[in-house]
């Protein structure tokens, strides 16, 4: 049986070769192309963009490093007067030396360092705790009206070991006993507390200690024979000392 094609066939025929030509061609050669193109237009974007900001971030950066010089002159006038991390060996050393350079005796020492930083709250009646009362009213005030806040999140806002992690600064606690002249003794306690480092007086308290001395001027004589009472001032006083990280 013989088929004869006529010419619509042939138009109809070299029509859908040449469109199935075009797809493919399209499809897997300029579909390709057009898409790594896009890609790469996009990443040229993306570093137009990391240029710019690296740009910005030059301009910005004299301002920035004279705000880091500022706030490093901020953190050494902070730090004046904080004494530095120290050992309960070099507290007591330290102390003790100052004791004796006082012309002073040291009866007794105890030293406690708090493994936590320190939370100092400030005076009842200073403008300080007056705002920070203030602010625990509005804080209380805002609680009451978001219900939102659950159980986990309040542990995790009112952490005790997490609150004053960053404060850096620590405390000592010393109860001392120590002896001598009382003009020595005052003399030891003022420059405690004018001293410009970082030193609270807690408590302190003097007091008088009698002692009886056998004096014996002739061994041969028994009416030579004496007792004295030597009278002996003491001072007993606890102090904190503040420690900050270097």
């Amino acid at each position: 049986m013989k088929f004869e094609m006529t010419e619509r066939d042939k138009k109809l025929l070299i029509f859908l070769s040449v469109f199935v030509i075009v797809v493919c061609v399209g499809y897997w050669g300029v579909y390709p192309i057009i898409k790594d193109i896009n890609s790469i237009k996009g990443k040229i974007q993306t570093e137009k963009d990391l240029k710019e900001m690296n740009e910005m971030k030059v301009t910005q950066l004299p301002m920035i490093e004279a705000e880091n010089d500022a706030m490093s002159e901020k953190i050494e006038k902070a730090r004046a007067g904080y004494y530095g991390m120290m050992t309960s060996n070099e507290i007591d050393k330290h102390f003790t030396n100052l004791v004796l350079t006082s012309g002073l005796y040291s009866y007794d020492l105890n030293i406690d360092i708090s493994s936590k930083p320190t939370s100092l709250e400030p005076y009842q009646y200073s403008k300080k705790a007056d705002s920070d009362s203030e602010d625990e009213t509005d804080d209380e005030t805002d609680d009451e009206s978001d219900d939102s806040l659950d159980e986990s999140d309040e542990s995790e806002l009112f952490d005790d070991d997490n609150m004053f992690s960053s404060t850096g600064i620590y405390t000592a606690t010393i109860t001392m006993k120590i002896g001598g002249d009382e003009d020595k003794l005052i003399a030891f306690l003022d420059s405690l507390c004018n001293t410009e480092n970082k030193l609270r007086i807690v408590n302190y308290a003097f007091s008088e200690e009698r002692s009886i001395v056998y004096n014996d001027t002739d061994e041969d004589s028994e009416e030579n024979e004496s007792y004295d009472i030597k009278t002996n001032k003491t001072l007993k006083i606890t102090f904190e000392i503040y420690m900050c990280e270097e």
